[in-house]
């Protein structure tokens, strides 16, 4: 859930710093950025910033961008000194804000978009780094930043370098050279979302820095949920009191990849039965079939501890589910209500309490509480085959303007799509400005 939360407070920095620097208002080109994008890069990322700008409240109106009141006083309510320099950058840059783009290509994440006014935007960039544009060849260079053109190219995992030869590259790609050939990343042509993205699962697994036996492990992983598994695509969209996002995983052939274990769903009324509150709730839909799905997958393939922990979950039948809370777990395991000691002693070894009610194990640890009651987090979480909803208040999200952050999976045409919900406790307020004035 960390992880969900520092992706979110990522999205809204991402979404400042694009409008740090927006200016113009000419329509953008998705696909004039897309043929610039090299067919082996690992992920692309689309936003509309004319759409983001307007939820945020910002008034652009020929080259100049206004930032509106409530997101002044979004900036202010944040607590973070950094925010209140955006207030004074927002005026500053020269991006034209219709469309942008981020995509991964090796080891380089790229930030790339169209420049409006380049005298403006110049000053800004030599500003910011302290020196000058200089000339190599028909690009210009300051600090991690490059223009040719009416584009700008920014190296993110750089602060001060940025390579002239691979933006001359990225310019002079045909369509076929480009991330257009790629049937499924070229959808992103068609933005309807204020961002869209693909990504290809194993590059993407390369370029985030893991370790030999975390990558083996992820691709063992997605081999076993999913059936040629090779290509993701996501969207987002900022709306009124909600952020929404869906994911789906791909095949080779641009379908949607077969889940494979037999899906069951989540029953809210086992979350209601867990009572009380907590900070975090995670719940999980398990069928005999899936189960013995798992000991096919696992026997004989060198899984031998998740084929132990097939065999100890054979009396599991129906939704598993638990509130978290510093530590401490209260949840209920719903069971055939028979052959359940091996799981109970195995829960035991963990520290849990564990006792038995009907046909489920109640399962306990210190004193469970929180913001969010059960009966809220059951509304999240009934449906899907898995998921997590947190309402919790540490940081780096204090959720000061939050009401809840949730992640589910449910069955989508034979495969499984994922669902990311941020609620903020203003329904009338873009989710934008309440993720802005959360972040610490």
């Amino acid at each position: 859930m960390n992880r969900i939360k520092g992706i979110l407070y990522s999205v809204a920095m991402m979404t400042l710093v694009i409008m740090a620097a927006c200016s113009s208002d000419r329509a953008g080109d998705v696909r004039g950025l897309l043929q610039t994008i090299p067919a082996d890069a690992s992920m692309v990322a689309v936003a509309d910033l004319k759409s983001i700008l307007e939820k945020a409240g910002c008034k652009v109106d020929g080259t100049d961008v206004t930032p509106g009141k409530e997101l002044v006083k979004a900036l202010e309510a944040s607590k973070n000194a950094e925010n209140k320099e955006f207030l004074a950058r927002i005026q500053n840059g020269g991006i034209d804000p219709s469309v942008a783009a981020l995509f991964i290509e090796g080891y380089n994440t790229y930030f790339t978009g169209f420049i409006a006014d380049t005298e403006k935007f110049k000053a800004f960039i030599e500003k910011e780094y302290g020196e000058k544009f200089r000339a190599e060849g028909e690009t210009e260079v300051c600090g991690n930043v490059a223009i040719s053109g009416d584009r700008f190219w920014m190296c993110t995992n750089s602060n001060n370098t940025v390579n002239a030869n691979d933006v001359k590259h990225f310019v002079s790609l045909s369509e076929k050279q480009s991330i257009l050939s790629n049937e499924i990343a070229a959808n992103l042509e068609d933005l309807e979302h204020d961002m869209e993205g693909w990504g290809d699962i194993k590059g993407c697994l390369n370029s985030m820095g893991l370790d030999f036996t975390s990558r083996a492990s992820a691709t063992m992983a997605m081999e076993a949920m999913f059936v040629d598994a090779v290509e993701f695509m996501w969207e987002l969209d900022f709306n009124k009191g909600e952020l929404d996002a869906e994911m789906t995983v791909h095949n080779s052939k641009g379908g949607i990849a077969k889940f494979n274990f037999p899906a069951a769903k989540i029953d809210g009324d086992v979350i209601r039965k867990i009572g009380g509150s907590g900070e975090t709730y995670l719940a999980l839909a398990v069928s005999p079939d899936m189960v013995n799905k798992l000991k096919e997958e696992t026997g004989g393939k060198g899984f031998s501890m998740i084929g132990m922990l097939a065999g100890m979950v054979s009396c599991v039948d129906g939704t598993c589910a638990a509130a978290l809370a510093v530590g401490n777990v209260n949840g209920l395991i719903s069971t055939t209500g028979h052959g359940t000691s091996d799981l109970a002693n195995a829960l035991g070894q963990f520290g849990l309490t564990v006792s038995k009610e009907d046909k489920f194990l109640r399962i306990s640890k210190g004193e469970v509480s929180g913001p969010l009651p059960a009966a809220d987090a059951a509304d999240v979480l009934k449906g899907a085959l898995a998921g997590v909803v947190y309402g919790g208040e540490e940081k780096p999200m204090n959720l000061s303007a939050i009401s809840t952050m949730s992640m589910t999976f449910k069955p989508e045409k034979g495969g499984l799509q994922a669902e990311v919900k941020v609620k903020g406790k203003d329904s009338k307020k873009n989710i934008l400005l309440a993720l802005i004035e959360s972040a610490q």
